[in-house]
């Protein structure tokens, strides 16, 4: 299950509340070799030793990024992407039996990361940092569809009418418009506005455009508001509320708004679930 950016911003400001200034006493890489070839893990192990002793001093996010900042010029870079189990553990007794990270801190709590799907953990000094691909992607100069107020409705149709590409690309991908989505988000906001998948950001109207945008706004800040998807779990292990008006979960199910039989196409590298006859 792909992570985005509701889920993100949920997980940073659970972090935030409990992991400031806890100090790192131990370490530990398990079933990490995969996920290192294809650079998703340092490729030098003894790069984690360097957290060994540091503090967390900030944890930020942006897209589908966490960044924590510590003490000694070092971070940690988590991104859960296609998916991934980060989690927050009071005592030993409740560590889940696999992880890929685990950290222990002096106050004997405990953090681990598993990623599910593709993704990355990441160990980087301060002047590094800077250097990491999922750093230039998300925390760049494309907008967020949440949280910054200058991402308003004449900025979404400045950057929509400059692509001139289908609308999947517009939304998820390199050259997407907003950072922190992806093809689950996408199915979603498309049904909600009654556009069709393969539409062509050029063909779209004004009035579209403004359903384009109002569905955006309205299904992120519901899945936020709602704790997440409800097959995410949070950092305490807590299941997600929010369950998708569109997706893999209406495969073979009739549309709730005209009673048309939801189809299915293999489009941008993905499964798209629409509605045949609302969406066009």
């Amino acid at each position: 299950m792909s992570v985005e950016l509701p889920e993100i911003q949920i997980l940073a400001e659970q972090m935030t509340q409990i992991l400031l200034d806890k100090k790192i006493k131990s370490y530990d890489l398990q079933d990490f070799e995969k996920l290192q070839r294809v650079g998703f893990i340092n490729k030098n192990r003894d790069d984690y030793d360097r957290l060994v002793g540091c503090t967390i001093k900030s944890i930020n996010y942006r897209g589908n990024v966490i960044h924590i900042k510590m003490n000694k010029k070092m971070n940690l870079v988590l991104c859960p992407d296609y998916g991934a189990e980060i989690l927050y553990h009071k005592d030993r007794d409740s560590l889940p039996k696999k992880h890929h990270l685990k950290i222990e801190f002096s106050d004997d709590t405990f953090f681990t990361i598993r990623q599910t799907g593709m993704g990355c953990i990441l160990a980087a000094s301060d002047s590094g940092v800077k250097d990491l691909y999922v750093i230039k992607r998300d925390f760049s100069d494309t907008p967020s569809p949440v949280g910054e107020h200058e991402f308003t409705f004449e900025r979404f149709c400045e950057l929509l009418d400059a692509k001139k590409q289908n609308i999947k690309a517009a939304i998820v991908g390199r050259t997407a418009i907003v950072v922190g989505l992806s093809n689950a988000a996408f199915q979603e906001i498309i049904y909600k506005a009654r556009i069709h998948p393969k539409r062509n950001t050029s063909s779209l109207d004004d009035d579209e455009k403004h359903d384009l945008y109002d569905a955006m706004k309205q299904i992120l800040n519901a899945r936020i508001c709602s704790g997440g998807k409800d097959s995410w779990k949070n950092l305490f292990g807590e299941q997600g509320r929010y369950t998708p008006v569109m997706g893999s979960n209406m495969k073979e199910k009739d549309c709730p708004e005209c009673g048309a039989r939801i189809e299915m196409i293999t489009h941008g590298g993905g499964q798209v679930y629409f509605c045949p006859r609302c969406q066009k």
